[in-house]
């Protein structure tokens, strides 16, 4: 076994772990499931000097994991922080947002539901799940991938030495 298959099963071991892991922060932090749904592990690659693997998450499949991880609207620590319009989530058929006079402390309870074409929506705070996993699983991962390449170097020169 070379350093480089070393490295592509040590980085693989670690992203799998990685995404086990961040999985059960999603399913403890009761995020929504289809984060988890939506990640995805590619391939890992040695080339020259530098090893990789990438972890992704679809935001077609999951449009909020970004908002849950770096928070959305007034909240939001990636982007100015202001609030954003919704429109209503009919897709054009004219129906209009359903808001229920409860949420709106001041509104008159006489016409609930109010019936909305937009609400400039302020957000949600972060409810990090991808770095408090890195931070805590980095001496894992480390121990991960430097167990493969030990074991490659160690292969290696035992078949140094017996030949």
């Amino acid at each position: 076994m070379n350093i480089n298959n070393s490295l592509i099963v040590g980085l693989t071991r670690a992203a799998n772990h990685f995404v086990i892991k961040m999985k059960e922060r999603i399913s403890n932090k009761k995020l929504p499931r289809a984060i988890s749904d939506a990640t995805a592990i590619g391939t890992a690659n040695v080339s020259g000097d530098t090893a990789s693997i990438v972890v992704t998450i679809d935001l077609e499949k999951a449009p909020m994991a970004a908002a849950f991880e770096w928070g959305s609207g007034i909240h939001s620590t990636k982007e100015k922080p202001e609030k954003y319009r919704i429109p209503n989530l009919e897709g054009g058929t004219g129906k209009k947002l359903k808001i229920p006079a409860e949420r709106w402390p001041n509104k008159s309870k006489s016409d609930d539901p109010a019936y909305l074409p937009f609400v400039m929506h302020p957000g949600v705070e972060a409810n990090s799940y991808i770095r408090p996993t890195i931070v805590a699983e980095l001496p894992e991962l480390k121990r991960i991938i430097g167990q493969e390449v030990k074991a490659a170097i160690l292969i290696g020169i035992k078949e140094m030495f017996s030949t």
